[in-house]
């Protein structure tokens, strides 16, 4: 069984970071078409069977680890590379000839998707509302029924501008962000238990394009809880939203 970590494209041979997925021996590099390296690892077969994995995937403790491992080898590799294509977890072959197969028929988009994350790191943002002030929750006794209807006009007023104050900020921080980097992609937003969501983007920056980036996005975050949301900028990371390659058995 053979695990697919990433393909990397270096100016010299590929450096073979560390970690991995439990059990898996140390990673090894194949050679591919296009200057690409396969970073890649040879797992036990009976610890990944299908039926294995399947067991393996209701232990959180175990999907902790290895998504774990599996991200420490891929910050590793991408520090020595001037490409990165990172694979999802559990880019699964039965061996290294049909996972050699499998991207050969993906050469072409292999090597365009290689030329557009050369030289970039992937940031996060998620912008979240923030809940109402204290102040406009209408908690006041009032002194007739039409103040008291007053004010709940008022309250529903102010819902409403913060609502489109952080719907136009959002719109704002989007278009800011992706006119200073070489790609962006805005990911499907759900209200949660926790916090409502108003953005959850990516952006693909290239080294020459940080510093613009991070100005915009110091001013950004500075202006965010006026517009009433926090926002949350991570990175860098490798390209995960900027790849897409096949997985196959």
């Amino acid at each position: 069984m053979t695990v697919l970590y990433c393909l990397v494209q270096t100016d010299t041979p590929a450096a073979l970071p560390s970690g991995g997925l439990p059990g898996a021996r140390p990673p090894r590099a194949i050679s591919l078409p296009d200057g690409l390296t396969a970073v890649v690892a040879t797992l036990p077969d009976g610890e990944y069977s299908p039926d294995a994995v399947s067991e393996k995937l209701r232990d959180m403790n175990w999907v902790s680890q290895a998504a774990l491992g599996h991200e420490q080898l891929l910050e590793a590799a991408m520090r020595s590379s001037r490409a990165l294509l990172p694979m999802k977890l559990l880019t699964l072959f039965s061996g290294d000839e049909p996972m050699v197969k499998a991207l050969a028929q993906q050469r072409t988009r292999l090597a365009r998707a290689a030329a557009h994350v050369a030289d970039c790191e992937e940031y996060g943002l998620r912008l979240v509302a923030l809940d109402a002030p204290a102040e406009t929750a209408g908690t006041t006794p009032a002194s007739s029924g039409t103040a008291f209807l007053e004010r709940k006009k008022q309250v529903r007023d102010a819902a409403r501008e913060r609502a489109a104050a952080r719907t136009r900020f959002a719109r704002e921080a989007h278009e800011t962000l992706a006119a200073a980097c070489r790609d962006a992609v805005a990911r499907p937003v759900e209200d949660d238990d926790v916090e409502r969501p108003l953005l959850d983007a990516a952006f693909l920056v290239a080294g020459t394009e940080k510093g613009a980036f991070g100005r915009a996005a110091d001013r950004l975050g500075a202006a965010a809880a006026a517009a009433h949301c926090t926002f949350k900028l991570t990175g860098p990371w490798p390209p995960y939203h900027f790849v897409q390659v096949d997985r196959a058995s």
